[in-house]
């Protein structure tokens, strides 16, 4: 699936990133350059709005963590939006909550079903 990227000027420093699609290896380039061109362009805000993503994979939070370590180094600030369960579980399972601001906070990702039913029963020789 091609990632479709669209970006809106909130500020005089300050923009919002909406990716839609899947964040994947094979297709962050689009988030890549968004990032970048608003790093180039000296926008101290960006606000990455995950609302439209269906899936992030590893890649695509290497870009995004790239992207807010280069913004802190300059003073500014990246902050990631609306994110979806799997994206909450991607920021727990890498221990990333501490490090990437999330409007609103990470909330807990929802727990994994545990598979109930009978137990096979345990043999004895």
């Amino acid at each position: 699936m091609i990632l479709r990227v669209s970006v809106e000027v909130t500020g005089p420093h300050a923009i919002v990133i909406r990716p839609e699609g899947d964040i994947d290896y094979s297709s962050l380039d689009p988030l890549r350059e968004a990032l970048m061109d608003a790093r180039m362009a000296g926008v101290s805000e960006i606000v990455v709005d995950l609302a439209e993503v269906g899936f992030l994979d590893s890649q695509g939070l290497a870009v995004i963590l790239y992207a807010h370590r280069r913004q802190r180094s300059t003073g500014g600030r990246l902050i990631l939006r609306n994110l979806n369960d799997m994206a909450c579980r991607l920021l727990h399972v890498t221990n990333l909550t501490a490090v990437l601001e999330v409007e609103g906070g990470v909330r807990e990702p929802p727990a994994v079903a545990a598979v109930t039913g009978p137990r096979p029963a345990s043999r004895r020789n």
